[in-house]
């Protein structure tokens, strides 16, 4: 520090040590060197969850989420004083603090680095001629829009953020085919260190899909469905992508017209059968038969439901998951066909918030089917006990009663008991002798 003395040795070593501090006195200084005296404000713009603790307890006011923090020069010679009490004279110290900085500013200023100039510098040469260096370029390019949230996170955490879009150029670069896919899972296991950390809601999840959007020239996902057909393209496999429903008596026609040919030799035989997402991406129409279609959540009671059926026709579904989009996608097309759906779940509160979330979807196009009181009293276990959920909530009027009774109970209730009464309904509602 050569005649700067201990006193205010310590005080430049406080500031220093204290990366809170580094944007605001380099700017400082800055404005310092400029007009050579404690004259006019410094701005900081989208400031870092550092630099809003630092400078608000250095000042003792509450400058947390700001979008811009302005610190009068005046103000900050006038701290000096309150926080170093030592200081005898504010003026000087402020004066040779700001001469510290000012001769060191090169220092601070590495980490007024943008967003954009750290790519430039630092991956775009790694991935030079690969496709990570085009996806590279198109996150500089749309910084302002689909990488925002990344721009605003780099300025908390720079180091991190740059990790992971390292890791998601390394990931475009090495991408399987889709002739020999693999697990998504396992694909990040190999180069992270999770195998779920490509999850959609994942660490590098939502990154990696704006990545793989730009590599196949789509639009960014904006929901399940549309994320497994872009993981397919990409040779990935996830639960979604494997996804199926279990069907009888459903007809699926392609763009052509032409009758889905699977369909057409299950449904003459009378037997259920799978449908994976990848069959139902091919439909462009799927008709039930007479205009109803039961859909019953739990396997067991769907295979008790069809044995008891014998020879009646009607098309079922049994869906594996709810939010399974080879599921929703084809109750979508189902609906556009102008059929009625029909949806028996589970009677615990998983099965109503699955029957809720449906009903939302389709309104009064999907009837929750032995959802009433009576019913769920009807099959009440004495043994199945029912977790706490107390913000849950019903828009179906059927269901809210349902929800009422189980809070009473505190049980569930065995959808097994239901069967007889779901085999007569389809009988009575859509059976065709």
């Amino acid at each position: 520090m050569g005649m700067v003395g201990a006193r205010l040795r310590d005080m430049i070593e406080f500031f220093k040590q204290n990366k809170g501090f580094h944007r605001l006195l380099a700017d400082m200084s800055a404005m310092y060197a400029q007009h050579g005296r404690t004259y006019g404000a410094v701005r900081l713009a989208n400031p870092t969850r550092e630099e809003e603790q630092a400078i608000s307890a250095f000042f003792q006011r509450d400058y947390f989420d700001q979008a811009l923090i302005r610190i009068s020069l005046g103000d900050f010679e006038r701290q000096l004083k309150k926080v170093f009490p030592s200081a005898k004279q504010s003026l000087e110290d402020f004066n040779l603090l700001m001469a510290e900085y000012t001769h060191t500013g090169n220092v601070v200023h590495k980490s007024k680095n943008t967003f954009a100039d750290e790519i430039i510098n630092n991956l775009l040469p790694k991935y030079k001629n690969t496709p990570a260096a085009h996806w590279l370029n198109d996150v500089i390019a749309c910084m302002r829009r689909t990488y925002k949230p990344w721009v605003k996170q780099y300025t908390m955490e720079p180091s991190k953020v740059l990790n992971i879009i390292d890791k998601v150029a390394e990931l475009l670069n090495n991408l399987p085919t889709s002739e020999t896919p693999v697990q998504l899972t396992t694909f990040a296991a190999k180069f992270l260190d999770s195998p779920y950390k490509l999850d959609i809601d994942g660490e590098y999840g939502s990154l990696f899909l704006s990545g793989l959007a730009y590599y196949f020239g789509t639009p960014v996902p904006s929901g399940a469905e549309s994320a497994v057909g872009l993981y397919l393209k990409a040779g990935l496999l996830t639960n979604g992508a494997l996804c199926q429903v279990t069907v009888q008596n459903i007809d699926g026609y392609t763009s052509e017209g032409m009758q889905d040919q699977v369909c057409a030799i299950y449904n003459r035989l009378g037997q259920a059968h799978v449908l994976t997402l990848e069959n139902i991406a091919q439909f462009s129409r799927a008709k039930s038969i007479g205009g109803k279609v039961f859909i019953i959540e739990n396997p067991f009671v769907f295979s008790a439901v069809r044995e008891r059926l014998h020879d009646v026709k009607c098309t079922m579904i049994s869906p594996m998951g709810n939010s399974n989009p080879a599921f929703i996608k084809l109750l979508k097309l189902l609906r556009a066909s102008g059929d009625q759906l029909y949806y028996a779940g589970n009677l615990d509160y998983k099965g109503l918030i699955q029957a809720d979330n449906l009903y939302l979807m389709f309104g009064k196009n999907l009837i929750p089917w032995r959802y009433s009181k009576a019913d769920y009293e009807l099959a009440l276990s004495k043994n199945i006990l029912l977790g706490e959920k107390k913000d849950l909530a019903m828009h179906n009027e059927d269901l809210a009663l349902v929800l009422s009774q189980m809070r009473k109970t505190g049980k569930a209730a065995n959808s097994m008991a239901l069967v007889p009464l779901l085999v007569e309904d389809v009988k009575n509602i859509g059976g065709v002798q």
